[in-house]
C-alpha cells in the first residue's frame, strides 16, 4: 500500500495558481501569528504557521520554491514593524526584512532537503510508523529550526547592536526552535494527509469530527470559566488518536494549537492565568507536546488496526485453507496423472498409492498395495533403491531438519508383461509415529526413453557419417592420387624408353604400369562398394549359393599373385555346401579377406580359407602367418576412422576400405565378424552368417 502513496518530498508541475495560494497563505498566515499569537514581554508568536507552510512550497514545487518563500517572508519581516508600531518601513527595515527572510528561506529549504534525503535511504515513508514520525519531528523539525533559531537570533543581536546575555540569547532561541518546529510539525504533514487522505479507514469521520467540535468547545468554556478544564481534553485525544485517522488528528492538533495560542496571547485560559511572564515558554512546550503525541498516538493506533486486520485476514485465510485443503489434496492424488506414494521403511510396504498407478501400470490403487518393491520394480532397479534408501537415511537422520529430494529413475512392471521407464522423485520424513517414510512422485517415462536411444542412435550415426566424409577425402587426397601419379610418371618414362627402342625398359614399364592401373582399379571397386552402401543403393538380395564355387571363384582371383609371393593357399570347405546369402557380397567379403591375408603374410608363408556349417549358422576364418598386429590395432579395424591401412610385406598398399565392407555386409546378413591376431603369430579373420 505504501509504494502507492505520493512521496512527501514529490513535488508537481508548476502552477502558477498554485504557487499565489501557497505564497498568500504564507503571508496571511505570517500577519496572523503576528497579530494575534504574540504575547509580552517580547512580542514573539508561539507558533510560527508560516514555517510548515515554506516547506510545503518546497515539496510541491521544488528549487522554484526559493524564490516565493524569500517573497512572502520578506513581505512579513519588512512590514512587521509598520504592523506593530506603526511607521512606514525604511531602507534600514527594508534590509533587515530582507536578511530575516533570507534565514526563513534557509530554515524551509534545509527541512525540504533533510525529506528528500530520508526518502532516499528509505528511512522515512509516509508517516505509516511512529519510527518515521520520529526522524521528521527530529531531522526535519528540529534540526532546520534550531538552525534557523540561531540565525535569527544573531540578526537581533546585530540589529539591537549588541550581545545578549547568554539566558536572554538561549530563551530567545528556545522562542524560535520551539515555535518554528510547531509550525512545521503542525502544518506540513497536513499536505501529505490530504494528499493520502485514503490511506486509513474513514469508517468514523463524524466521530472523529464530533471529537474535535467537543475539544474546540471545552477549550472555549476554559477560556470563560473554568482554566483546569482544558486537561480534560488529553483523554479526548486518545479517542480522537484512535477512531480518527491522520488528517484529522492534524485538524484536530490545529484547532488545538491556534486556540490555546489566541487564549494565552489574550490572556484567557489555564495559561494566562496560572502562569508568569514566561508563560509563552511553557505554553509552546505544551502545544509542542501535544501535537507531536496525538499524532504518535494516531500513527500507532494505525499500525496496531493495520496489523490487526493482517492478523485476522491471515486467521480467516487459515481457517478456510484448513477446511477445504484435505478435499482438494484428495481430489489432487485422485486425479494427477504422476503417482504419489509413501513406503514405510519399517513396515517394508506402500501405505498410499493414488489412483493414477491404473494408468501408469495397469493396477488398481488396492492391487498395487499388495505390491512389494520386487514385485514392482526390476532386479537392477530393486538393487539401486535399497542402495539410494541407505544413503538417504544416513543423511536424514544426520540432518533431520533438512528437506532433500532424490531424482533417479526405474525399471517397473507393467501388469500386460511389459517394462516401462519411470522418473521418481523422493524425499524422507516422519509420520506420527515417528517412523520414516519415503514420500515420492513417478512418472512414465518410457517415450522419453525411446526418444533419447533414438537420439543416441542419430548421433552415433552422424558421427559415423562424418568419419566417412573424412575417410573419403583421404582416399581421394591421397590413395587416389598416388597410382595416378605412377601412371603418369611411368606413362611419360614408356615414351622416351620407345623413342629409344629401349625394349626391356618399355616392358618394365608397362608392367608397372599395369600394376599402377589394377591397383586403381581395385580401390576405385572398394571406393565405389563402399561409397554405394552408405546411400543405400547396394540391393540386398539373398538367394541359393554354391559355396564350393564361391569360394573357388575368389581363390582364383589371387592365385596368381599368392604364386609371385609363393604363399600357398589351402581350402577347407565342404563339397556340396550351400548357403542362402547375398553371393555379390559374400564373395566382396572373402575377396576383401584373402586381400589382406596375401598382403600381410611374407613370401613363403601360407593362408587358409575354411567354412562350417553349425546348428544354426556358418562359420567362415581366414587364416594367415603373417605380420599379426596388437591387441588395440585389431579393436579399430572395423571402425570408419579409427585405422588407417598400413602397407603390406612388399609395400602394398590399401584404402582401408575393405574390413569397413566386410563388417557392413556380415552385419547385412545379421552377423557378426572379428578377428583373432598375435605380432608375429599371424592373424584369423572370422565371421558368422544366420543359416536362413
Amino acid at each position: 500500500m505504501e509504494e502507492k502513496l505520493m512521496s512527501i518530498g514529490q513535488k508537481t508541475a508548476f502552477n502558477w495558481k498554485y504557487a499565489l495560494g501557497l505564497t498568500l497563505a504564507y503571508i496571511l498566515s505570517g500577519f496572523f501569528c503576528i497579530l494575534y499569537l504574540s504575547v509580552p514581554p517580547d512580542n514573539y508568536s508561539l507558533l510560527w504557521l508560516p514555517s510548515g507552510i515554506g516547506l510545503i512550497l518546497f515539496m510541491a514545487m521544488g528549487y522554484s520554491a526559493l524564490a516565493w518563500v524569500l517573497i512572502g517572508s520578506f513581505v512579513i519581516n519588512t512590514y512587521y514593524s509598520f504592523i506593530n508600531h506603526h511607521f512606514i518601513p525604511t531602507l534600514e527595515t527594508t534590509l533587515w526584512g530582507f536578511s530575516f527572510a533570507c534565514v526563513d528561506v534557509i530554515e524551509a529549504f534545509i527541512a525540504w532537503k533533510i525529506v528528500l534525503y530520508l526518502e532516499k535511504k528509505n528511512k522515512f515513508l509516509f508517516f505509516t510508523r511512529n519510527s518515521q514520525l520520529i526522524s521528521f519531528f527530529v531531522f526535519v523539525c528540529l534540526i532546520p529550526s534550531a538552525i534557523t533559531a540561531l540565525g535569527l537570533v544573531a540578526l537581533e543581536m546585530a540589529k539591537a547592536g549588541k550581545l545578549f546575555p547568554l539566558p536572554i540569547f538561549f530563551k530567545f532561541a528556545t522562542y524560535f526552535t520551539v515555535g518554528n518546529a510547531i509550525g512545521l510539525l503542525l502544518v506540513s504533514p497536513l499536505y501529505w494527509a490530504t494528499k493520502n487522505r485514503d490511506y486509513y479507514p474513514n469508517e468514523h469521520k463524524k466521530g472523529a469530527i464530533s471529537i474535535i467540535t467537543i475539544i474546540a468547545i471545552l477549550i472555549l468554556v476554559s477560556f470563560a470559566k473554568i482554566p483546569s478544564l482544558v486537561f480534560v481534553i488529553i483523554p479526548l485525544l486518545a479517542i480522537l488518536a484512535k477512531y480518527g485517522n491522520l488528517f484529522y488528528s492534524i485538524i484536530g492538533a490545529f484547532v488545538i494549537c491556534i486556540l490555546l495560542s489566541l487564549g494565552t496571547a489574550y490572556n484567557y485560559g489555564f495559561f494566562a492565568v496560572h502562569m508568569d511572564s514566561d508563560t509563552t515558554f511553557e505554553t509552546v512546550l505544551f502545544l509542542l507536546s501535544l501535537v507531536f503525541v496525538l499524532l504518535f498516538s494516531t500513527i500507532a493506533f494505525g499500525e496496531l488496526n493495520l496489523h490487526k486486520n493482517k492478523l485476522q485476514d491471515l486467521v480467516d485465510e487459515t481457517v478456510n485453507t484448513l477446511e477445504i485443503s484435505e478435499q482438494q489434496y484428495k481430489v489432487l492424488a485422485e486425479n494427477v496423472m504422476d503417482v504419489i506414494w509413501v513406503l514405510s521403511l519399517k513396515l517394508g510396504r506402500f501405505t498410499y498409492i493414488s489412483p493414477s498407478i491404473l494408468q501408469l501400470r495397469g493396477f488398481t490403487s488396492e492391487e498395487a498395495l499388495k505390491h512389494r518393491l520386487e514385485d514392482s520394480l526390476t532386479p537392477d532397479s530393486v538393487k539401486r533403491v535399497k542402495e539410494r534408501l541407505a544413503i538417504a537415511t544416513n543423511e536424514f537422520l544426520a540432518n533431520p531438519n533438512e528437506l532433500v529430494y532424490y531424482y533417479d529413475e526405474f525399471q517397473q512392471y507393467h501388469k500386460d508383461g511389459s517394462i516401462i521407464w519411470i522418473e521418481t522423485v523422493t524425499h524422507l520424513i516422519k509420520n506420527k509415529q515417528d517412523e520414516l517414510e519415503v514420500v515420492g512422485i513417478s512418472r512414465n517415462i518410457s517415450k522419453r526413453k525411446e526418444a533419447e536411444a533414438i537420439q543416441q542412435a542419430t548421433n552415433k550415426r552422424l558421427d559415423e557419417l562424418n568419419a566417412t566424409k573424412d575417410k573419403f577425402f583421404s582416399i581421394i587426397a591421397h590413395d587416389l592420387m598416388s597410382p595416378f601419379n605412377t601412371l603418369i610418371g611411368f606413362s611419360s618414362l614408356l615414351n622416351r624408353q620407345s623413342a629409344k627402342n629401349d625394349m626391356e625398359g618399355v616392358a618394365k614399364s608397362a608392367k608397372f604400369m599395369h600394376d599402377a592401373a589394377e591397383k586403381t582399379k581395385e580401390l576405385l571397386k572398394n571406393l565405389l562398394e563402399w561409397s554405394q552402401t552408405q546411400t543405400g543403393r547396394i540391393q540386398f538380395n539373398l538367394e541359393t549359393v554354391n559355396l564350393t564355387e564361391c569360394v573357388h571363384e575368389v581363390m582364383d582371383l589371387f592365385k596368381e599373385t599368392a604364386e609371385q609371393k609363393g604363399i600357398e593357399m589351402k581350402l577347407n570347405i565342404p563339397n556340396e555346401g550351400l548357403i542362402t546369402a547375398d553371393r555379390y557380397m559374400l564373395s566382396t567379403i572373402l575377396r576383401n579377406l584373402v586381400a589382406n591375408a596375401i598382403k600381410y603374410t611374407y613370401p613363403g608363408g601360407f593362408l587358409q580359407v575354411t567354412a562350417e556349417q553349425k546348428e544354426n549358422e556358418w562359420l567362415f576364418q581366414v587364416k594367415d602367418n603373417g605380420v599379426g598386429m596388437e591387441s588395440e590395432l585389431s579393436q579399430q579395424i572395423f571402425q570408419i576412422g579409427a585405422h588407417k591401412s598400413e602397407a603390406g610385406t612388399q609395400k602394398e598398399q590399401g584404402t582401408g576400405l575393405g574390413l569397413i565392407l566386410c563388417k557392413e555386409f556380415v552385419e547385412r546378413h545379421g552377423g557378426s565378424i572379428w578377428v583373432d591376431s598375435k605380432p608375429g603369430a599371424g592373424s584369423v579373420f572370422g565371421f558368422k552368417i544366420p543359416i536362413k
